[in-house]
């Protein structure tokens, strides 16, 4: 799910009207959406849950792709095989992977339980289970996507200059003081690109916490409930547009805010 910025200024004004969907005439009602929005259990559950996603995704799968990048960059044979299969998930629909996995984390009939049970571990309720609920749907979103991110950091990396790295082996650098002399500053940008990416998606993830969650609204216990959720719950089901559009305002705010902030402290220039 991606927010509409298009639809924002259309979104603030809804945001301070008494606006029910199955309802023609609409009030304006002032800040009273907003105040019954922060009020709701259910606005902090969704608020904690979304921070805890980005939190955990966003340095993962940054680092993981970034690794594989690396890996990737180093092989000489067959490049594009190895490329191919590492972007498959990424192309492949977001709405069959969460089913596919969906069923692997069943509890009784799952491929993890069997795994579990074979090696005769404690099993684990992975969907059912509040306290593992959000962090095997993380876990899913980042082997979905760190295709996507590799494959823009092995653009990044195959844009550094190779003599840059020949010069650094005759004076008698290690590979550790190539990556951190030569790597990571030339890979800034990139490296923004990728963190700012993953931060939004990961913000903005709907698919497969509608489709794995226990109820499909954030279930167990709200213990998977995001911001992007918690908008088409209010929306499309408590059918109420004018508090979905205030979640919806300040959601793009928080957003904004936090790609500012990691462009402002990320972008450095480095010349070479």
């Amino acid at each position: 799910m991606f927010v509409n910025f298009s639809a924002m200024p259309t979104s603030f004004l809804f945001s301070f009207e008494d606006y029910v969907t199955i309802r023609a005439e609409r009030n304006f009602i002032g800040l009273d959406n907003y105040t019954n929005v922060v009020s709701n259990p259910s606005f902090h559950a969704a608020l904690r849950n979304t921070l805890v996603f980005a939190g955990v995704r966003v340095p993962i799968v940054t680092v993981l792709a970034l690794g594989i990048a690396l890996l990737l960059h180093s092989i000489r044979r067959a490049k594009g095989l190895f490329r191919m299969l590492y972007f498959i998930p990424f192309v492949t629909s977001g709405v069959a992977i969460a089913w596919v996995f969906k069923f692997l984390y069943l509890p009784n009939f799952g491929l993890f339980t069997y795994i579990f049970d074979t090696l005769k571990l404690p099993r684990i309720y992975f969907l059912g289970d509040p306290r593992t609920a959000l962090m095997s749907i993380i876990a899913v979103t980042i082997w979905a996507g760190i295709g996507y991110y590799a494959i823009i950091f092995l653009a990044g990396l195959e844009d550094i200059p190779e003599e840059l790295y020949e010069a650094a082996m005759v004076d008698g650098a290690s590979a550790w003081q190539r990556f951190r002399k030569i790597t990571i500053p030339l890979l800034n940008r990139t490296l923004v690109l990728v963190i700012v990416l993953a931060l939004i998606s990961s913000l903005q993830s709907f698919t497969f916490v509608r489709l794995m969650s226990k109820d499909g609204f954030g279930g167990p216990l709200s213990s998977t409930l995001t911001m992007p959720l918690l908008i088409y719950k209010e929306a499309f089901f408590s059918l109420q547009m004018g508090r979905a559009s205030a979640i919806a305002v300040i959601f793009f705010a928080m957003v904004l805010i936090a790609t500012l902030i990691q462009r402002r402290l990320l972008v450095r220039e480095f010349e070479y």
